[in-house]
């Protein structure tokens, strides 16, 4: 017959849980900041003249119409 290992520790897998769950709380901290960040650096590419430029054009060679809200200023000609 096989021997079964002792139970673990219920206060050593306590401990561990604890210290799980703040690493989770901490990585769930972090990502919500770089989401954050990431939509902000998006919004200012979006609002760049270049992008929009960039987006016309391949809009235009596509036949594609852009939108009057995007822009097309004297930009594109």
């Amino acid at each position: 017959m096989t021997q079964q290992p002792p139970p673990p520790d219920i206060e050593r897998v306590k401990q561990r849980a604890a210290k799980v769950q703040e690493i989770c709380r901490r990585a769930d901290a972090g990502i919500l900041i770089l989401d954050h960040a990431i939509g902000q650096l998006e919004e200012q590419i979006r609002s760049s003249p270049l992008y929009r430029y960039h987006l016309n054009k391949a809009k235009r060679l596509l036949s594609v119409e852009p939108k009057a809200s995007e822009g097309n200023g004297s930009i594109i000609k």
